[in-house]
């Protein structure tokens, strides 16, 4: 299910009545199956919260019994960049990408293995904080500075402040997640006051 192209998970209300606000992302529950029509897999694991190895060490177990399988596992992102490039970089149509870990990460490891040329069909994931996210607790999110523009991590909840870490700009984080980018859209949190 993709809303405006992210599909870091099944759209679902984040209070039981409440509508999907368009533009976050909604994580399931419980991770995805393993898609047993890939011809291939690469489960990649990135960050050092229980649930993420647990959450890979399923995905592995269940994909290596149907095709070749490949492992990346990294403390976050920036660690583990190069290794998932160069799994990025040998995968072949059929490919099941499945990516665990703290949300920021897989946002972005999402991102990138689409500029990596992954369709929508050959991803999957699940982020372990997703829950916190959606109750509204404040977590690591990538948000993009429409000011210094770069994507940076910061620890702020879906639609609060946070002071940016390239300019010092004291920043809104935007209901707009770019799935392209991986990141939400960021601007100075006063701008509106300016006349």
């Amino acid at each position: 299910m993709t809303v405006e192209a992210v599909r870091p998970g099944p759209v679902q209300p984040t209070p039981a009545t409440a509508e999907p606000v368009l533009g976050l992302p909604v994580w399931p529950a419980e991770p995805e199956p393993v898609d047993a029509s890939g011809t291939s897999y690469l489960v990649v694991a990135l960050g050092t919260a229980p649930r993420t190895a647990t959450v890979a060490a399923d995905w592995v177990r269940a994909a290596e019994g149907r095709a070749p399988t490949r492992l990346v596992v990294a403390d976050d992102l920036d660690a583990g960049r190069s290794d998932l490039e160069a799994a990025l970089t040998a995968a072949r149509t059929g490919v099941r990408i499945m990516l665990v870990g703290g949300q920021c990460d897989v946002l972005l490891g999402l991102a990138l293995a689409r500029a990596y040329g992954a369709g929508e069909a050959e991803l999957r994931s699940f982020a372990v904080d997703g829950a916190a996210a959606a109750a509204g607790e404040a977590t690591d999110l990538p948000v993009y500075c429409a000011h210094c523009r770069d994507t940076h991590r910061v620890h702020a909840p879906y639609g609060g402040e946070a002071t940016c870490p390239g300019c010092a700009r004291h920043l809104e984080i935007h209901h707009h997640l770019s799935a392209s980018r991986g990141s939400f859209l960021a601007s100075d949190a006063r701008a509106r006051d300016l006349a």
